[in-house]
């Protein structure tokens, strides 16, 4: 019982599909009707178990009746009588932070969404990440239809700035908010969402940036979860938490708010050139100063190696085409940068303490 029309319920839908598939012996029922109807549906529907993206208190009061397992794929709802697979709120503003973090920024800011459970978790770890690199994030916790309030504080804040957002329709309204302003976006804020709603993230002006908090995933576990269920095994006390996957980069997000131009230039080049092999050389080549002089300015800012900012940036990419794509080793090798699978496979087991092939299993989308 999914909403499938808001933004994620069909990736959620996928990742139940591609596991049942692996059932041929089930027999699946699906209902994207509104959510007062999907409620009364918990209530009543007669099966074996339920999955549904409960939004609010009639869900788990209907699952309080009901003596089959009903699983939460949203973490907008708690209650003991719904079994929550939902992601990790605060790993999710952990690594929003990480991002920006790692692309300069010492002014950070997150727009919460008070109304929504999970946006406390995702500000909470947001904000810790930033404190660990002493940073005070300053936090615009109103509704951002007050556009007023909303104006007022984006105005007041020191530029360059790096913002997340809660969701992707709290950053799609920052990114308005900046056009009324006359602030650019990325040139005076960098606008991050979380959720990776694409048709949203792409209709966006410029298109937004936004963590993929991995949707799909949700979906086979709470189906493998169901299995593991039927097979006669405890049902999960805690909430399963699903870890967020990346960042997908697009145009809101395009920038570097370093000082210091030949970093920058090492960094965009890095990047840029992530899907084949580079060294050190190509990368001071993109620069005007000597090897020597660009190490220990980047070394000094970014707090890692140029060598390690190299890998960095393939590691990222041949992530994640595993987890997003049906390439072969050999494909993913040659457009991130190892050129064989078999230093793909050998690198990879070096770094994770895992194959590629098990990676993909466990985070395929």
């Amino acid at each position: 019982m999914i909403d499938a029309l808001n933004g994620y319920g069909h990736k959620i839908l996928d990742g139940i599909s591609r596991y049942a598939q692996q059932k041929p012996e089930w027999r699946m029922a699906f209902f994207d009707r509104e959510n007062h109807e999907l409620a009364d549906l918990v209530k009543t529907w007669k099966g074996d178990a339920i999955i549904c993206t409960a939004i609010d208190d009639r869900f788990s009061d209907a699952a309080k009746h009901r003596d089959i397992p009903v699983i939460n794929v949203t973490g907008r709802v708690e209650s003991s009588s719904l079994i929550d697979v939902i992601g990790d709120a605060g790993a999710t503003g952990e690594m929003a932070a990480k991002f920006l973090l790692g692309r300069g920024f010492r002014n950070l800011a997150f727009v919460a969404n008070r109304k929504a459970t999970l946006s406390e978790g995702r500000c909470s770890g947001f904000v810790a990440k930033a404190k660990e690199a002493g940073i005070e994030t300053s936090v615009f916790q109103s509704s951002t239809r007050e556009e007023g309030k909303l104006d007022a504080w984006l105005e007041s804040l020191p530029k360059p700035l790096g913002l997340a957002a809660t969701g992707d329709r709290e950053a799609s309204m920052v990114i308005e908010a900046c056009w009324r302003l006359g602030i650019r976006v990325p040139g005076e804020v960098s606008v991050l969402g979380i959720g990776n709603y694409e048709q949203l993230c792409e209709l966006s002006s410029p298109t937004l940036s936004s963590l993929e908090v991995d949707m799909e995933r949700r979906g086979y576990e709470a189906a493998r979860l169901l299995n593991h269920i039927f097979s006669g095994g405890p049902v999960p006390e805690d909430p399963i938490l699903i870890p967020p996957a990346h960042v997908v980069e697009r145009q809101s997000t395009n920038v570097f708010a370093f000082e210091d131009e030949a970093v920058v230039s090492a960094l965009q080049f890095i990047r840029e050139n992530a899907f084949r092999t580079i060294n050190v050389k190509d990368v001071v080549a993109a620069t005007t100063i000597s090897r020597r002089s660009l190490e220990g300015r980047f070394s000094k800012l970014t707090g890692r190696t140029l060598h390690e900012e190299i890998w960095q940036a393939h590691f990222d990419l041949a992530t994640r085409l595993l987890a997003s794509s049906d390439l072969s080793l050999q494909e993913i090798a040659e457009r991130s940068g190892f050129r064989t699978a078999s230093a793909l496979v050998n690198l990879f087991r070096q770094r994770f303490g895992v194959t590629p092939k098990e990676y993909r299993i466990a985070n395929r989308r």
